[in-house]
C-alpha cells in the first residue's frame, strides 16, 4: 500500500509539472495571439483610413485599433461588417466607374477596352490611360472634323457656322447651313449669269448654255480659270518662297535670341561675381571697381615716387632709388595691388625739391633714364638749370605738348 501511495504521489507531481509547463506555453501562445490580433486591428484601421481618404466616409474613426482590440470581442462582428460593407461599396464604385468607362469607350468606338482591364489592380492604370487617350483622340478627331466642316461650309457656301456651338451639340447651329442650302436652288438660276460674268472677266467670250454647246462653253470658262490658276500658283510659289525666307529669318532671330539669352545669363553670372568681388574689396555696390593698372601704364607711372641717391657732376648723371624691381601701390577697395610701373631707359622723370603735392614744392629738372638696375637707375644730369641735390624727390610726369609748354620751362 505504501508503494502505491508513492507511485500516486509521483504521478500527481508529474501531472502538476506538466500542467505548469502547458500553462506557460498557453500563456505564450495567448501573448502571440493578442499581438497578432492587435496587428490585424491596426492593419484594418490603416486600410479604413486609406479607403476614407477622398471617399466621403469616416469608417476609420469607428474602426480604431482599440475598437477592434481583443478586449472588445463582443462588438467585433459588428465592426467587421462595417469594413466589409466599406470594401463592398468601394468594389461597387470601382465596377460602376469601370462600366461608365466602358460606355464612354463604346461611345468613342474604342477597341480593345474591357472591364477586366479597368478593374484589375495590375491593369487598370494602363486601361485608364487607353481610355483617356482614346477619348482625347476621339474629341480631337471630332473637333478637327467640325473645324474642317466649318471651313468647308465657309469656303464653299460662304456660311459662317459656329464651331463651338456644333461641338456643344446645339441643334440650332445648323440653321444657317439649312438656309444656305435652300438658297442653292435660287442661286442656280443666277449661275449662268455668273459664268457669263466670269467669261467676260477672263476673256473667254460669251458662253452658250444650250444643251449642244453647254460643255464647250464650260470648257472655255474652265480654261480661262486654269490660266488664272496658273498665275495664282506662280504667286503661291512666290509666297512659299517668301514664307521660307521668313522662316529662315525667324530661325536667325531665334538663334540670336538664344544667344542673347545666353549672354544675359553670362552677364548675370558676371554681375554676381562682380558683386562678390565688391564685397571682398569692401566697395559699395553702387560704385564701380577701379580698373587695375597695367604694367608700364601711364596711371602706374604717375604713382612713381623716388629720391635722388647720388649726384655725379663729373660724369653728368644722377642715381635714383628706382629700378626694375620697383612697384607702385594701387588702392582697390580695402586691398592694395602692387603694379610694375615699367621703369626702362628713355623714361622721362621730373625732379622736385619737396613733395610734389605739398605747398612750396619746387621744380628742379626733367631727366631721361639711361640705365636701369634692379633697385636703382641712372639718368642724365641736366647741364643747365637748377642743380640737383641728394634727397630731391623724383616723379613721373607726361611730357607737355609742344604748343602747351609747362610754366616752369617757360621761366
Amino acid at each position: 500500500m505504501k508503494v502505491v501511495n508513492v507511485i500516486l504521489s509521483v504521478l500527481i507531481l508529474l501531472l502538476a509539472a506538466a500542467s505548469a509547463v502547458f500553462s506557460y506555453f498557453l500563456f505564450e501562445k495567448r501573448g502571440q495571439l493578442v499581438g497578432g490580433w492587435d496587428k490585424m486591428a491596426t492593419a484594418i484601421n490603416q486600410a479604413a483610413v486609406e479607403i476614407d481618404r477622398n471617399s466621403g466616409t469616416k469608417v476609420a474613426k469607428e474602426l480604431t485599433p482599440e475598437a477592434l482590440g481583443h478586449t472588445n470581442y463582443a462588438t467585433l462582428d459588428e465592426n467587421l461588417r462595417k469594413i466589409t460593407k466599406l470594401v463592398k461599396d468601394l468594389t461597387i464604385q470601382r465596377d460602376e466607374l469601370a462600366d461608365a468607362l466602358l460606355r464612354v469607350s463604346s461611345s468613342a468606338e474604342l477597341r480593345n477596352i474591357n472591364k477586366q482591364g479597368l478593374t484589375g489592380l495590375d491593369t487598370y492604370a494602363a486601361g485608364k490611360l487607353d481610355v483617356m487617350k482614346g477619348v482625347n483622340d476621339a474629341i480631337t478627331k471630332r473637333n478637327r472634323t467640325i473645324d474642317q466642316f466649318v471651313n468647308l461650309v465657309r469656303n464653299t457656301l460662304n456660311v459662317n457656322l459656329n464651331a463651338r456651338a456644333l461641338k456643344d451639340g446645339d441643334t440650332n447651329a445648323m440653321k444657317q447651313l439649312t438656309d444656305a442650302l435652300n438658297q442653292i436652288k435660287s442661286r442656280r438660276n443666277a449661275y449662268e449669269a455668273k459664268i457669263r460674268d466670269i467669261n467676260s472677266q477672263t476673256g473667254a467670250g460669251a458662253p452658250n448654255f444650250d444643251d449642244k454647246n453647254y460643255n464647250n462653253s464650260l470648257n472655255k470658262t474652265l480654261q480661262a480659270v486654269r490660266d488664272l490658276k496658273g498665275k495664282y500658283q506662280g504667286m503661291v510659289s512666290e509666297v512659299d518662297k517668301a514664307k521660307q525666307n521668313i522662316q529662315n529669318l525667324q530661325r536667325q532671330i531665334n538663334e540670336r535670341d538664344n544667344k542673347i539669352a545666353m549672354l544675359n545669363k553670362t552677364v548675370g553670372t558676371k554681375d554676381g561675381q562682380l558683386n562678390e568681388l565688391k564685397r571682398a574689396l569692401g566697395i559699395d555696390m553702387k560704385d564701380t571697381i577701379p580698373a587695375p593698372w597695367k604694367a608700364g601704364s601711364v596711371e602706374a607711372r604717375k604713382a612713381i615716387q623716388g629720391k635722388v641717391l647720388e649726384v655725379n657732376d663729373r660724369y653728368g648723371y644722377v642715381c635714383i632709388n628706382l629700378g626694375k624691381n620697383s612697384v607702385v601701390p594701387q588702392q582697390i577697395g580695402n586691398k592694395v595691388a602692387e603694379v610694375d610701373p615699367g621703369i626702362a631707359p628713355g623714361l622721362q622723370l621730373v625732379i622736385t625739391r619737396g613733395e610734389l603735392d605739398k605747398k612750396g614744392s619746387e621744380f628742379i629738372a626733367r631727366v631721361t633714364v639711361t640705365d636701369v638696375a634692379d633697385d636703382c637707375l641712372l639718368a642724365n644730369l641736366p647741364k643747365d638749370g637748377k642743380s640737383v641735390q641728394v634727397g630731391d624727390f623724383v616723379y613721373y610726369e607726361e611730357e607737355p605738348k609742344a604748343e602747351e609748354p609747362k610754366a616752369e620751362e617757360q621761366k
